[in-house]
Order: C-alpha cells, then structure tokens, then sequence
C-alpha cells in the first residue's frame, strides 16, 4: 500500500516556493519508483462504495454467497442480504448447527442433522418444508434448483432436487455408497459423489429422467467438493488431485497434487483454483487455476497461510492470514491488494466486482471496480 504525506512550508517568503517545487519533484519521482516496483499492482486503501451487514443475535454464524449479496445463519437468526448490504428476508429460529447455502434467487438455511429446511426471498417470503431424512447438506445453484442430501433408513442416503418454490423435483437414494456432496448444474444436470470403502464414485444424472446418465470412478480416494464449470465440465477434488470429468463421465484432465496437500479451492466460474501446502500444518502455499481442460492458467509460491478463495469472471479473491486479500488474474497476475480487517475468514467474489469479507465479526461489502 503506498501513502503519501502532506508537506507545508516553514515560512511563507517567496523562496519557499522553490523549496516546495523541489519536495513536490522528488515525491513525483519516488512515486514512480515505487510503481516500477509494483509493476501492475494496485492498492486501494480506501473505497467509496463499502456497506457494512447488520448481523442479528446468535452464534456460530455462517455464510454463504447470495449472487451479489449474502446469506448468513446463526443459532437464532437467518437473514438474507440485498447487494447493497440490505437485509430484505429474516426470520428468528433456533438451530443448534446452523447451515446456509444461496444464490441470487433465494437462500436456503437448515440445522445439520435435522429435517427441513428453510428459503428466503428478495422478496421478503419465507417458506419452510419437510423432508423425509434430516438434512446434511444442501446447495443452490444460479437458475434457483436446490440440491439437498438427506440421511435415509435403509439406505446410504438420499439425494433431492426442489426447485426455487420447494417443490420436490427429483429423488435417488443412494444404496452402495455414501453420498458426500452434490450439486446441480444451470442445465439441470446433477453429480452425486458417493464414498465407499473402496473410493468414490461420481454419479450423473437429468433431473428430469430417473436412470443414472453416467458413472466415473476414482478408486482409493474421497472426493471432497465438486461443482460444475462454466462449460459444463466437472471439477472435483481429492486429497491428491483435482479432476476434471465431462458430461458423459470420461476425463478430461487430472492434476495430482505431487505430495502437496490440499489447503483451499474454488470449483465454479470459467477456472479452478487450489491452494496446497507443503505440510500438513501449514507451510509455503502453492496457488495453482487451471481452465476446464486442464491447462495450468497460472502458479505462484506464497509464504502466506491462505484462508478463503473465490473466483468470478476471470478473476480470483484470495484471503491470506494477517489481514490481507488481494485480487488476481486467472493467469494469477496481482490486481488490487486489500486489508479487509481483523477476523474475517471468508471471501465471497461476484462477477460485477463486488466482494464480501465474512467472519465472526460480522461482514462488509466493498466494490473493487468503484
């Protein structure tokens, strides 16, 4: 960040004009130092469009990326925030482990381990409903369709599909393996990812057809998270690679980890992007994107600890330990660096430039493209 310091003069007689000519040419030239230094690197320390979320009572609060906006649990309150940082849908509640999911249609709240589960709307409506298993996990993607895993007696699980009303679109209960998470593409397509003893499998579907579409295998390994590409690819990871299978269940391209560990990632947009550590503690983290086919788009080598990531467009936000973000390129290029301030653990990036800084004490907004 660079800063600057306001001279004035000692007295007011005409030959300190030259002396204030002098410090005005050797502050120009320092300025440009420092940006031949920085290169292509801004830093913005101060934003005229920044909102800060007025979060309700409650602990353990949870977040999660509303389109622009936010949706936020605590044990006692679901709120769902506007893009301009206004709470437009609440409602008070008691959850012992809150959870939420969101986009810019609605966001969904539950209690892990618990049945049902909650939407609010721009609106303002509010709308609850059953299921027939408590909830474990859910998802909405960008069209509004909510994908939810359920506990089921006699079974793995149970995977749902409501759509933006919560109305029940599609069911498959799981049978040889458990399902870990599932999401569903703006196509209406879904991929299960099921965990057994002897690896995982990912599972495609239709939502609008009852038979397995597609089956792909990664033996003696758990996928951890998996979401659809703007192209429609899937991007999965393990503990040891991120893979890239197509619509028909075939790979496109994997990327193991090469004895690094799996630290951050975020599998949405036009690219992935991971970060791995050296140690299983932490160490010197590698932040790695990769476009749908495989090909690395950029790396680069930090000794900063990374906390949160999120892509939009063709940029990635990273947020580093020590109260500092900054905003890359998906070649990973530097763009803008940002100190979003103390204990926020969350970034949640939208494609018209906004960010979202999210932790225990609370959340703020602000508009890199101000």
């Amino acid at each position: 960040m660079m800063h600057s310091k306001e001279y004035e003069s000692a007295s007011r007689r005409s030959s300190s004009r030259i002396f204030i000519a002098s410090v005005v040419l050797l502050a120009i030239a320092v300025l440009m130092l420092t940006v031949s230094i920085v290169e292509n690197r801004r830093s913005l320390p101060f934003f005229r469009d920044r909102n800060a979320f007025s979060l309700e009572s409650g602990s353990s609060v949870t977040y999660a990326a509303a389109g622009s906006g936010l949706a936020a649990a605590t044990t006692e309150h679901i709120q769902l925030f506007s893009s301009r940082g206004k709470c437009v849908a609440e409602e008070e509640v008691s959850l012992a482990e809150p959870a939420c999911a969101g986009s810019a249609l609605l966001g969904v709240y539950y209690d892990v381990g618990q049945p049902g589960f909650r939407a609010l709307y721009p609106d303002g409506t509010v709308r609850k409903t059953d299921t027939p298993g408590p909830v474990y996990f859910a998802d909405v993607n960008e069209t509004g369709l909510i994908t939810v895993l359920l506990e089921k007696s006699g079974y793995k699980g149970s995977v749902m599909v409501y759509d933006t009303d919560l109305s029940p679109l599609f069911r498959w209960d799981a049978g040889s393996g458990y399902p870990v998470a599932a999401r569903t593409s703006p196509d209406d397509r879904l991929c299960v990812s099921t965990a057994a003893a002897r690896g995982s499998d990912l599972h495609f579907f239709r939502i609008d057809r009852e038979e397995e579409q597609a089956l792909f295998s990664i033996p003696g390994e758990v996928v951890l998270d998996l979401d659809f590409l703007a192209d429609g690819t899937l991007a999965a990871v393990t503990e040891e690679q991120l893979l890239l299978v197509r619509a028909d269940g075939t790979l496109a391209a994997s990327r193991p980890f090469e004895g690094l560990h799996l630290d951050a990632w975020v599998l949405e947009g036009s690219f992935a992007a991971v970060s791995t550590v050296t140690g299983l503690e932490g160490g010197s983290a590698v932040l790695t994107t990769l476009d749908s086919g495989g090909h690395i788009l950029g790396s680069r080598t930090t000794d900063r600890d990374v906390l949160s990531l999120s892509g939009a467009g063709d940029r990635l936000l990273v947020l580093y330990a020590g109260e500092e973000s900054t905003l890359y390129s998906s070649d990973l290029e530097e763009d803008i660096s940002y100190q979003p301030g103390e204990g926020m653990t969350r970034v949640f990036l939208s494609a018209d430039g906004r960010a979202i800084f999210a932790g225990d004490p609370g959340a703020v907004q602000i508009n890199f493209d101000s």
